[in-house]
């Protein structure tokens, strides 16, 4: 799980950030299946339960706005990932 985890986590952001710049969807779409295995984790947490499963959702959200021409509100839904991955390494990190 190890071996997963973090690389396709940070290969997610990195497609995220591509994805809006050249507002491409289809990379929206493969950075929420790269964001799947850190989704399933915390949803295994007591923390996070069911919560855990909203973070590849919210990329998908992002795709619908983006081939609506909507950047910003696509740019929104993905920040709370963003959040999430830098709160979680800073827990890693610290402990």
């Amino acid at each position: 799980m190890q071996l997963l985890f973090w690389p396709c986590t940070i290969a997610s952001l990195i497609l995220c950030i591509i994805a809006l710049s050249i507002r491409k969807s289809k990379l929206l779409v493969l950075s929420s299946i790269f964001i799947l295995p850190m989704s399933l984790y915390l949803a295994a947490t007591p923390r996070f339960l069911v919560w855990g499963l909203i973070f590849p959702l919210l990329y998908l959200g992002a795709t619908k706005f983006i081939t609506k021409k909507m950047i910003w509100v696509g740019v929104l839904l993905v920040i709370p990932n963003f959040l999430l991955v830098g709160w979680l390494g800073f827990v890693v990190l610290n402990q």
